[in-house]
């Protein structure tokens, strides 16, 4: 009881005008099946089915940033599934929920073969697999009876169905609510802006997407099982690359970055639907055609007008919550022996040892070529040496990367609750997606910890980060960092570009997180930064170390004012 009344309360704290309307949109359409007939209740079924597929969908087009386009296909294996089972007398909610095993699995498959690629190579791949699901469910008639389809009967009744598929659009559409505030959704959509970021922030990239496209297929392989029981006929013709072409309209047309988004897209479809079978009457077109015509001019005038969508994105703003936050990694030593790198003729590095200490600044310095991205690079595991070893512990290391790299539609809170996620134990899919007592209570200490760390950064809470200045993205970075738990940080050119004073702020940053008694790598070419800041100078020239002591040593080695200095002094 206690849990729920937290829920409770949590729930009136963030209620808004607009999920009133939704909660009154509902109830309103619930009792659709007292004025309507049984004919037009199961066109409005069919297209609840159709928009509970879509509200999966948005979640991976809007979210993920992966434009699918075999959403059509995970339903077909969906009624696929469930018209064998329901044919063998099998009870309508084990058929929907192997169904959904099987759209999920589908999911999963399509997530991981494609999830790698950019979103234009990853619509190209789903599309060819619509239509290599198409194809094998009119040519192999085990599937649905190739041409002739498979009849399901028996089950819920029309008005039992609709109101099913309402109930379920719904619960769809709660759960993408609850899985976007979510780590797993900050993280998904922590890669979608910038995905270089997002690893170097140890965001599992593949997994999150292959996870958020499993989902989506299962919510279509439960919409594809009860909606094949619905019409009561298995008709492989229904399952074609169209259907996959029609959902991703109804995404773009509603709104890709709102729950509700694709409902809206689903009735302007069916306006659209009606449209197109008037003018197919008056110009003797057949109606599929029509559809099609009119579906693709609207998706041609979506993509040329750069349309977000009848539903806009609700504004995303938390709770300040109290509290001590999560503890921090113990510091860690990083020892790095005898590196080496070429790419073909050019030699990166060679026979680069290094140690990063607790409570100490590492600075690497050398002209440009020198070699110092490359080492910074192989530290951070994103790329393996030809030669050497690194000795780290486990998740110890994080690095920023050199460009100014932000997701600029997240705010700095959720900047930070990106990068600790992984510290994370009860932030999984199933507790963010029910928003258990003991997912909440952690996700309020984490929203606690964020906002200290931000306001000891300097950085307001809830702007969206493309809108700062440079010197509080460049600011962000380090707290994203630092959120992460790691021990040793790998920082990468921090004050490049910037003024004296935004230069002064990194300094004192940088300062302040040795004093905590993490290990830091600097790479830097301000030289003035590097007396001020540094504990011990590292200087690569050609790939080589060719100085490392105190910063004064360092700057009176001949060496050093040869290959890097010339007549200058440090």
């Amino acid at each position: 009881m206690t849990a729920f009344t937290d829920a409770f309360q949590e729930l009136r704290a963030g209620w808004r005008p607009r999920a009133t309307l939704s909660v009154a949109a509902f109830a309103l359409a619930a009792l659709a099946p007292l004025v309507v007939g049984d004919a037009r209740l199961a066109d409005l079924a069919g297209g609840l089915y159709l928009a509970c597929a879509a509200v999966g969908l948005a979640f991976v087009v809007g979210i993920a940033g992966l434009p699918s386009l075999a959403q059509g296909a995970f339903v077909a294996v969906g009624a696929v599934v469930a018209a064998h089972l329901l044919a063998a007398g099998t009870p309508t909610a084990v058929a929907a929920i192997l169904g959904g095993v099987g759209g999920g699995a589908a999911g999963a498959l399509v997530g991981y073969a494609f999830a790698r690629l950019p979103p234009a190579g990853f619509a190209a791949a789903t599309w060819i697999v619509s239509w290599l699901v198409a194809f094998a469910l009119l040519s192999i008639t085990w599937f649905l009876g190739g041409s002739q389809g498979l009849v399901v009967s028996g089950g819920p009744t029309t008005a039992q169905h609709y109101e099913l598929a309402l109930a379920l659009t719904g619960l769809a559409a709660l759960g993408y609510t609850a899985l976007v505030r979510a780590p797993f959704g900050l993280r998904l959509a922590a890669a979608r802006d910038r995905e270089a970021a997002a690893r170097a922030l140890r965001v599992p990239v593949l997994h999150v997407r292959v996870l958020a496209v499993a989902a989506s297929g299962a919510v279509a392989g439960i919409a594809g099982a009860l909606g094949v029981q619905l019409a009561g006929v298995a008709d492989p013709t229904q399952y074609g690359p169209f259907l996959s072409f029609r959902l991703i309209v109804v995404v773009l047309i509603g709104g890709a970055l709102a729950p509700l988004g694709a409902p809206a897209g689903v009735i302007v479809l069916g306006i659209l639907s009606i449209a197109a079978d008037l003018i197919g009457r008056l110009e003797n077109v057949a109606a599929s055609r029509g559809h099609t015509l009119l579906t693709a001019i609207l998706l041609l005038g979506i993509v040329s007008l750069g349309w977000e969508g009848i539903v806009r994105a609700p504004r995303r703003a938390r709770r300040g919550s109290s509290g001590s936050g999560p503890a921090g990694s113990a510091p860690a030593a990083l020892e790095a022996r005898g590196l080496g790198k070429s790419y073909g003729s050019i030699v990166a590095a060679e026979d680069v040892a290094l140690g990063i200490e607790p409570g100490r600044i590492t600075a690497l310095v050398g002209p440009n070529g020198s070699g110092k991205t490359t080492v910074l690079r192989m530290i951070a595991g994103a790329v393996a040496p030809d030669a050497g070893s690194i000795d780290a512990p486990r998740g110890a290391v994080v690095r920023t990367l050199q460009a100014t790299a932000v997701f600029s539609t997240l705010t700095p809170l959720e900047h930070v609750l990106v990068a600790s996620a992984g510290r994370r134990s009860r932030a999984g899919f199933v507790r963010s997606l029910f928003a258990t007592p003991e997912a909440r209570a952690e996700d309020a200490a984490f929203v606690a910890y964020a906002r200290t760390l931000l306001d000891r950064f300097g950085i307001p809470h809830d702007v969206p980060a493309g809108e700062l200045p440079v010197s509080d993205q460049r600011a962000l970075m380090l707290a994203a960092a630092k959120a992460t738990g790691a021990s040793v940080l790998l920082v990468d050119e921090p004050t490049a570009g910037a003024s004296a004073a935004e230069a002064s702020r990194i300094v004192h940053l940088l300062g302040s997180l040795r004093d905590e008694g993490l290990a830091l790598l600097v790479v830097e070419h301000n030289l003035g930064v590097v007396r001020r800041l540094a504990d011990r100078v590292l200087v690569l020239d050609a790939g080589r170390v060719i100085a490392d002591g105190p910063p004064d040593a360092v700057a009176a080695d001949e060496r050093v004012r040869a290959a890097y200095l010339g007549a200058r002094r440090l």
